[in-house]
């Protein structure tokens, strides 16, 4: 049986009282009966009593016409819809931008299956989130007779949680399968709460991965190199020490990293990134007020414990006066005005005293927990945000390339960052020297653990809307079949009048 559904089933129950109008036509307008001349009224008794009882129904195809039609216009004016089957959800196999077909060969199997599955192909960019269906065929898969090449996105992701998220708002109540590699540059901000039909499928990566962070010259003839291996369980920092080469070409840096030496420019590459190099030790200065006394203390633990990994100790000086000498950087921890220095001079200050109470989350990319904000400063949002809350409010930002604003503070009260052992490695990335060239992407891996974040899902007991059903409207034809039901009771009615005319024939 069909289902059909009613719009307005009210109006249409009220539109069936119209029945009553042919109803009453046909008892009230009745043949008029023909003039009969006869010799004596005696016969005319005795034929009204036979007519009497041979009573009959007349014209009451017409009658039934009529009440077809209306019925029909009553229905229509209820606005009938048949319930279409529903198309079956098909799964999304979404491409990570960037991604090759070379990439992707580890996970042919995989693929293959979700094929045969009924998955559909995407791809995912920065620009227009969820792109056109692609075929199968362009990675090799299914049939081939047609096959297209794959034309990748060219455009490595820097958000993959942010385009997860809005596929998901794109594509709903589909299972969704994001293939992607898990460089952590891919992976910024906060881990947002996917629905529990979002699955991870990573590309294979080595198990891990050795960049150079950045390099010094204690010596002319000698540099000391820091290098970062990235895993899953974290990150670890070495010092490597090598003689400076004479000539320029291939430096081997430990086993399977090889950097390259200018000796005319007297400059060091990882590839085509220009690494920092250095002959001197970095001067970085603390000022601190007695309102500004915790987060002071706590900075200056974090920043010597970045200073021990670094080949070359930085030299650290906390007074109150800023000291006349170049600096490297100036924590300005006070409510006044930082003070003009020199253009290379990087300035770090933190929030007011005079800022509100604002509970936030932030979860740093190197450190799978999250940390809370207590106080935090939202008057200067939007200027080059570094570290970013779940909500999107910048907790560190650069609104220059030599300033840097924390929103909060270190101290108890403000923020739980004095309590993470991720602060250092926070700060990290900041104190090294800039690079003269862009510093290229961030190699290192997200733990698998961090995929399994926390889920969108609906309580058990929780009844929400069910999804629309696919509707084909009835009441067009129904008006199309009442015209012509009109047309035909026209015609009838036409050749009723032409017959019952009465013939009065003197």
């Amino acid at each position: 049986m069909v289902p059909v559904v009613f719009s307005h089933a009210a109006a249409g129950w009220l539109a069936l009282l119209a029945l009553v109008v042919p109803l009453a036509i046909y008892l009230w307008n009745r043949r008029p009966g023909r003039v009969v001349r006869v010799g004596s009224v005696r016969w005319l008794e005795a034929a009204a009593n036979r007519r009497l009882r041979s009573l009959r129904p007349e014209q009451l195809w017409l009658f039934l016409l009529r009440a077809a039609l209306l019925a029909l216009l009553a229905l229509a004016l209820a606005e009938p819809a048949q319930l279409l089957p529903t198309p079956p959800a098909r799964g999304q196999v979404l491409l990570a931008p960037g991604l090759t077909a070379a990439a992707l060969e580890p996970l042919r199997p995989a693929l293959d299956s979700l094929r045969q599955r009924g998955y559909e192909l995407r791809q995912l960019h920065a620009a227009l989130p969820v792109g056109n269906s692609l075929p199968w065929a362009s990675l090799g898969l299914g049939d081939t007779t047609a096959a297209s090449a794959f034309q990748p996105d060219s455009v490595a992701a820097d958000n993959m949680w942010h385009l997860a998220q809005t596929a998901a708002d794109s594509l709903p109540n589909r299972p969704l399968v994001v293939v992607t590699p898990l460089n952590l540059s891919s992976f910024r901000g906060t881990r947002p709460v996917l629905p529990a039909a979002v699955r991870w499928l990573p590309v294979p990566t080595p198990d891990s991965l050795r960049w150079a962070l950045s390099a010094w010259q204690p010596h002319p003839d000698s540099l000391v190199v820091l290098l970062a291996t990235g895993q899953e369980t974290g990150i670890r920092f070495e010092k490597i020490r090598q003689p400076w080469p004479s000539e320029s070409g291939p430096l081997p840096i430990g086993p399977g990293l090889v950097l390259r030496v200018d000796a005319g420019q007297h400059a060091l590459y990882q590839g085509n990134r220009l690494l920092p190099l250095l002959t001197r030790a970095p001067h970085w200065h603390l000022s601190i007020d007695e309102a500004h006394a915790a987060s002071g203390r706590v900075l200056l633990a974090a920043l010597r414990a970045v200073g021990s990994v670094l080949p070359l100790a930085p030299r650290i000086t906390v007074a109150s006066t800023t000291p006349t000498d170049s600096l490297d950087w100036l924590f300005w921890l006070r409510d006044a005005p930082a003070p003009r220095l020199a253009r290379t001079t990087r300035v770090w200050q933190e929030a007011p005293s005079t800022t509100a109470k604002a509970e936030a989350a932030f979860q740093p990319p190197v450190f799978n927990q999250t940390i809370r904000i207590q106080r935090l400063d939202t008057s200067r949002q939007g200027a080059g945000p570094l570290w970013v809350t779940a909500t999107g409010q910048a907790v560190l930002s650069q609104p220059t390339p030599t300033r840097y604003y924390l929103h909060t503070r270190l101290g108890a009260g403000w923020s739980e960052l004095a309590d993470s052992p991720a602060l250092p490695a926070l700060l990290l990335p900041l104190l090294h020297p800039a690079s003269a060239a862009p510093s290229g992407p961030d190699s290192r891996l997200l733990p698998v653990a961090q995929l399994q974040g926390p889920q969108l899902q609906e309580p058990a007991d929780s009844v929400g809307p069910a999804p629309m059903a696919p509707r084909r409207a009835l009441a067009p034809w129904l008006v199309l079949a009442a015209g012509l039901l009109f047309l035909l009771e026209r015609v009838l009615a036409s050749r009723r009048v032409a017959t019952s005319s009465p013939s009065l024939t003197s």
